[in-house]
């Protein structure tokens, strides 16, 4: 009795490509020139800063552009070369596939690093370049190891969409919420903020922080000066603490809104949302690390860092709740669940923000002048809570994706004997 010869090993369901996947090729082509394009462009300010008093104090800034810039060209070139699969039928790039074990282990460069700093900081005239490049060294190993802790053992399972999310969130996501900040910034920050703050010589303001620039002391004087005054510090504190992580935690996640009609799974809004977030905070923390690099001192630069560390776990967590609550709310067509996560998203990063900046506001708003060490024990307290929470929600998604598997293994072989079961019976003995 001959049976038919089933394959060793599923074949691959590869779908021909979609005005979807040349949209993703075209923009991630489109943002790899133009990060390549800045990065170059930065290289060239360098040798410009040379003749130039002014430029030549921002040179660590244009560094650490040039640096980012090229990290960033770099995941949007992957994310074209993922596109491949889709138009020539190949395998994923074996070097981004799961289980990626390395990636485990990266984290233990960031101790290394910041060492490799504190002796920088120590060093008698060290190249102006090494403090830069440690910098967006550390933002990038970083978002790195918190996307590994997120993806778990699912990392590399979808490179080509999670690298199309990452590239969309870190350009055109990022530059729509820089645009639309800016516009409130204008309103919000020369209408409302100059009638609160009857008084205050802009021009004199400007001059001084123009005359000054890259003084970190010029920037605290001036914020002290002004939120000296409670109606500032008011709106300072709405703006900071509400309406950017308002418009932020809206449209960083725009990306997952394309994935609305493939009824995706919870955990594939999860990891949809962990590298729009990803995304958003590795390019935001790049955008800092441009004043982070101007510290003159140790002290100054670890706090700074640490806080961006944070501040790309913040965003990246956030990203990932939305994510999940987006693909709920799809499936049970419930937007309830999606409002629910957008405010609490809302709360967590309005509450990182408020304590980022409640030293600046306390003595004006509250009459209080808050020591150094409540500051950082406060935003330590929320940086673990974060953490704890997102292992906890990447065990459960995981722990969730692995019954699902099973389940669907287990289905997939009951059919298959009972398909076996049925040729049987119509071949006879």
């Amino acid at each position: 009795m001959m049976h038919a010869q089933l394959p060793a090993e599923p074949l691959q369901n590869i779908r021909k490509s979609t005005w979807m996947d040349t949209a993703q090729l075209v923009v991630s082509i489109l943002v790899f020139i133009v990060f390549l394009a800045l990065s170059g462009l930065s290289i060239l300010g360098l040798v410009q800063s040379k003749n130039s008093f002014q430029l030549n104090v921002l040179s660590p800034s244009l560094w650490a552009l040039g640096f980012g810039f090229l990290i960033l060209a770099i995941i949007s070139l992957v994310s074209a070369l993922t596109t491949r699969r889709a138009y020539y039928e190949k395998s994923p790039i074996q070097f981004f596939r799961k289980p990626a074990s390395w990636l485990n282990w990266i984290a233990i460069l960031l101790p290394l690093l910041i060492v490799a700093a504190y002796f920088v900081y120590k060093a008698f005239s060290p190249p102006e370049f090494i403090i830069p490049l440690i910098t967006i060294g550390i933002m990038a190993v970083a978002m790195l190891w918190i996307l590994k802790l997120g993806f778990k053992d699912q990392w590399g399972n979808n490179m080509k969409r999670d690298t199309g999310l990452f590239t969309f969130s870190m350009s055109f996501g990022t530059l729509y919420i820089g645009v639309l900040q800016l516009v409130l910034v204008l309103i919000f920050g020369f209408i409302v903020l100059a009638v609160l703050s009857q008084g205050v010589d802009f021009q004199s303001v400007f001059n001084n922080l123009s005359q000054n620039i890259g003084s970190q002391e010029a920037m605290n004087e001036f914020l002290n000066s002004r939120t000296e005054t409670p109606a500032f510090a008011l709106g300072i504190t709405i703006f900071v603490a509400l309406i950017a992580p308002l418009i932020e935690e809206l449209f960083k996640t725009i990306g997952v809104w394309f994935l609305k009609g493939r009824q995706i799974s919870k955990a594939e809004g999860w990891f949809a949302g962990l590298v729009s977030g990803a995304g958003f905070g590795l390019i935001e923390a790049f955008l800092y690390a441009t004043q982070g690099v101007l510290l003159t001192t140790f002290d100054e630069w670890i706090v700074f860092t640490l806080g961006r560390i944070g501040g790309i776990l913040l965003h990246t967590i956030t990203g990932g709740i939305i994510g999940m609550a987006l693909s709920k709310s799809w499936r049970e067509k419930r937007p309830g669940h999606a409002i629910k996560a957008y405010l609490l998203a809302l709360v967590l990063h309005g509450l990182w923000n408020f304590v980022a900046i409640s030293q600046n506001i306390a003595p004006s708003l509250f009459g209080i002048d808050l020591p150094d060490f409540a500051i950082y024990i406060s935003l330590a307290i929320i940086f673990v809570g974060m953490l704890v929470a997102f292992l906890i929600i990447s065990y459960k998604i995981r722990m969730e994706t692995m019954l699902s598997g099973s389940s669907a293994n287990a289905g997939a072989i009951k059919v298959q004997a009972l398909d076996d079961e049925s040729l049987l019976i119509r071949r006879g003995p």
